[in-house]
């Protein structure tokens, strides 16, 4: 039976994704510095905003696990122990 146009496309999609290249580890370590130095805000309850670098900052301890280049690792860790200090 031949395929339908969406298991093509989830086909298509999936081999796409198989296909993107990984992030270096410094363009990790760029991503959360910049969410780091300037997080996303958001509403815990009606009328109440807060930012969310606490999630950053734990979310990029957990990448600093997987990142391998010296220098990209020795830049996140200082961004993580500048904010740490502060919250």
């Amino acid at each position: 039976m031949p395929e339908s146009n969406f298991e093509k496309l989830v086909s298509e999609l999936e081999k796409s994704e198989q296909e993107k290249p990984k992030a270096t580890d410094m363009e990790l370590a760029l991503f959360f510095a910049t969410h780091i130095d300037n997080p996303c805000v958001a509403e815990v309850k009606p009328g109440k905003f807060e930012n969310i670098r606490k999630f950053y900052l734990r979310e990029a301890k957990e990448a600093l696990k997987k990142i391998e280049e010296p220098n990209a690792k020795r830049f996140l860790e200082l961004k993580i122990k500048q904010y740490e200090d502060i919250e």
